[in-house]
């Protein structure tokens, strides 16, 4: 008989481990996943972590990638602000088994992958207008100041007669 205090969380909970989900792996797997597409080493996230205020090193991340680590609410927080995703994204994965997991946590990298790539494009737009305009801009005065030029360069010419020594090539 079950217990009256057993929720469907608990329900939840149990199916996921009997199917051998855990959520130090998920989140090892989210974190490895991550960092790889990312580009970053495991001792770029251990600096990282140690300098949120943790006491990581790279033997601490190849732990927690391994899923043989267990892994603390705030390093979690730490992790998922890090990478732009929400520590449910890290760890709460949809799958019945760890191959599923697997491929969510892969579906998942690449989906946050691409919304930081997006970000990125819009960024990079909203500069190259900034730059055209600033362009523009010097553009415009450039070609103004160059007016100016021509016209005091042709009355100094003037007051000074250096236009005909040019011309005799004196």
């Amino acid at each position: 008989m079950k217990d009256k205090h057993q929720s469907k969380g608990a329900d939840r909970h149990e199916t996921l481990w009997s199917y051998g989900y855990r959520p130090e792996r998920a989140l090892g797997e989210s974190l490895k996943e991550l960092r790889t597409a990312g580009g970053m080493s495991q001792e770029y996230i251990a600096t990282m972590m140690s300098r949120a205020g943790f006491s990581w090193r790279q033997t601490t991340v190849a732990k927690t990638e391994a899923g043989n680590r267990p892994v603390r609410l705030d390093e979690a927080a730490a992790l998922a602000l890090h990478f732009g995703v929400s520590v449910n994204e890290l760890i709460d994965n949809q799958a019945d088994t760890p191959e599923q997991s697997k491929i969510e946590s892969k579906y998942r990298v690449a989906f946050s992958m691409y919304l930081s790539s997006m970000s990125r494009v819009e960024e990079a737009v909203a500069r190259r207008d900034a730059a055209e305009v600033e362009y523009q801009q010097a553009l415009n005065a450039m070609k103004e100041r160059e007016a100016s030029y021509e016209q005091a360069k042709a009355k100094f010419d003037q007051a000074f007669g250096t236009a005909e020594a040019d011309e005799l090539g004196e």
